[in-house]
């Protein structure tokens, strides 16, 4: 009798269960929200750091502030137009009625990857720049159907006859659809507008193909954050937008089961909207309007605020700046042809590949003094653009061996340590093809560029041989791993490992002596850019000595310029991660635009992640 009653043990254990599944990992990161170290890989002690940052952090609000609005003007739109697309299903027989109901789930059951494509391809037909305006569009045409399922199973649940009884007793339609039909779809469509503000307000994918200048929405800010890994910041605005949505889809989920009353869920959703909105009321508005606007589309981890503030003031403008979380992303963007960034700061390769297809503006290296002044020789008349006719160098870096040193025993000094049956389980390589390779091919004596098909395929089959070691491909967070000693040793970016190396000392990064990738990320001007000449002004305002330390020292990467050195923090100057030995350069390698024999490596890429 107990188990029917819904009160068996085992019953109430799995239930349990699965909600500890479901919401530990959201514990620990409120949990972690409050730790002391700047990465997530162990507490350090309880803080409130982290909240307080984000007050300051520009970027968060610009992009909170965009969600808020894209979220709000999909909700209004898609619950006006799905309430009366449902109202008219519900009232009358429609022919073909099954192929109608079809469309309206499509959108829901396409991958999304699909409704992104689709939607970058007709917006740069129809030659429609992107902005705020292309991302509400592109939500309101999934967000809508959910409103016409959530309102229809409403009214097709209702009574017809207390519509008609009003008409009978002398009300008009209107009055009838006032004061009969609306208040029984009520909870309806309060349930529908939440889930549709929340869907609009989380979404990242459709969003990240159709945002442009200046519509960066939090999503896609955490994301891009996310590439310098999993910090205590990313986790307090997590937590923050955890606190807001998650009583809005409770509201929602309430409403449409009839167990909470319409007015009680417009209350507690309104105190969920205020709070949303005080902190941006309490910050003010942007500023910008009537100055010039300067539009950059970069890396979140190229950002440094100090150098950017500094900027406006000494040029009396309002820079912009919206964030990439890869090279391909960026080619997207400006293969659209509608979209208005004046500068980019693409990879070494890439630079050659968007000059190739006329998408880069020539440089009038007149107005770039200090940086035919300034910069490093070693980083000027580089392969993919031997005149820099299209870019100029903006940080620089290597792809080498990180671990951690209380667990690795004897010198590292080679890429041979990743194949070391010691270390199994221990070992994380980039989730990324060109590295991978690059890896394995240098380990064999061949150039990181190689197209001979049998060197390729070589390397292959040393990745093969090699992964039953590897704990597993890691692009974004390896430091994570290092840092909390789930990975010993580690294929890295260097300066990813910046403040990790600050805050953990027994992690070490080495050049191995066979040579590995070193990249240079340039800056470079669209070719459509509408403010070139305040362009070119960053380009050479980037490049005083004193501006880029600034940038160093809040980035945590290198960059280029000669001067800048004496200006850097002690620690990080001293760091050989971030300031290499010359002498262990030479045999390193820049990437290369491969051509065709790209389609090789992408087949034998996938057979080693498939295996």
């Amino acid at each position: 009798m107990g188990a029917r009653g819904g009160r068996s043990p085992a019953l109430r254990a799995t239930t349990l269960l699965v909600y500890v599944f479901l919401y530990a990992p959201i514990a620990v990161l409120v949990a972690f929200s409050f730790n002391r170290s700047r990465l997530s890989a162990r507490w350090l002690g309880f803080t409130t750091e982290w909240y307080r940052s984000l007050w300051h952090n520009e970027l968060i609000f610009n992009s909170l502030s965009n969600s808020l609005a894209v979220a709000v003007i999909v909700t209004l739109i898609s619950v006006v137009f799905g309430t009366l697309t449902a109202l008219g299903l519900a009232r009358g027989r429609v022919k073909g009625r099954a192929l109608v109901d079809g469309l309206i789930y499509l959108p829901l059951v396409i991958p999304e990857i699909v409704v992104a494509v689709a939607l970058v391809i007709f917006f740069s037909l129809v030659r429609i720049r992107l902005s705020l305006t292309t991302i509400v569009i592109a939500h309101v045409t999934f967000c809508i159907s959910y409103a016409i399922i959530v309102v229809g199973a409403r009214l097709a649940s209702a009574d017809p006859s207390m519509e008609e009884a009003a008409l009978d007793l002398g009300a008009n339609e209107r009055q009838a659809f006032l004061r009969v039909t609306l208040p029984i779809a009520a909870p309806a469509v309060l349930s529908a507008a939440l889930l549709v503000f929340t869907t609009s307000f989380d979404d990242y994918l459709i969003t990240s193909f159709v945002a442009g200048v200046k519509s960066t929405t939090l999503p896609l800010e955490i994301y891009s954050m996310l590439k310098r890994g999993i910090t205590p910041e990313i986790n307090a605005v997590s937590a923050a937008i955890l606190l807001a949505t998650i009583p809005l889809v409770y509201i929602a989920e309430r409403l449409e089961r009839g167990a909470m009353r319409v007015r009680t869920g417009l209350g507690i959703a309104g105190a969920v909207f205020l709070l949303m909105a005080v902190p941006l009321a309490g910050r003010g508005w942007r500023a910008g309007s009537g100055v010039p606007q300067l539009n950059i589309y970069c890396w979140s981890t190229y950002i440094s605020p100090r150098v950017i503030h500094g900027f406006e003031q000494e040029y009396h403008c309002k820079v912009n700046y919206d964030l990439y979380d890869s090279n391909e992303a960026l080619l997207a963007k400006l293969q659209g042809g509608n979209v208005d960034y004046d500068i980019v700061v693409p990879s070494d390769y890439m630079v050659q590949i968007l000059s190739q297809q006329q998408l880069l503006a020539p440089l009038d290296k007149r107005k770039l003094p200090n940086v035919w002044a300034n910069a490093d020789r070693r980083f000027l008349g580089l392969p993919f653009d031997p005149a820099n006719e299209y870019s100029v160098p903006y940080a620089w870096g290597t792809t080498g061996v990180a671990y951690r040193s209380d667990l690795v025993r004897g010198p590292v000094d080679s890429w041979d340590v990743f194949f070391d049956p010691r270390y199994s389980g221990h070992i994380l390589l980039l989730d990324d093809m060109r590295e991978a390779f690059g890896m394995a091919l240098k380990k064999l004596g061949y150039s990181l560029n190689s197209t001979n098909p049998e060197e390729i395929r070589r390397a292959r089959d040393l990745l093969l041989r090699q992964k039953p070691l590897v704990k597993g491909y890691n692009s974004s967070n390896f430091e994570e791993d290092l840092m909390a000693a789930d990975a010993w040793i580690a294929q890295a970016y260097n300066g990813n490992l910046t403040f990790a190396i600050r805050d953990e000392p027994r992690i070490r990064y080495v050049i191995p002596k066979e040579g590995c990738t070193i990249s240079v990320d340039s800056a470079a001007i669209p070719r459509n850019a509408p403010h070139k000449a305040l362009a070119l002004e960053f380009l050479n305002y980037f490049h005083r000595p004193e501006v880029n330390a600034k940038f160093i020292n809040d980035c945590g990467f290198n960059s280029p310029n000669r001067f800048s050195a004496s200006q850097v923090e002690p620690w990080i100057r001293d760091e050989p991660a971030i300031f290499p030995a010359p002498a262990s350069l030479i045999h390193c390698e820049f990437m290369r635009d491969l051509g065709p024999v790209t389609a090789l490596y992408d087949r034998y890429w996938t057979e080693i992640k498939a295996q």
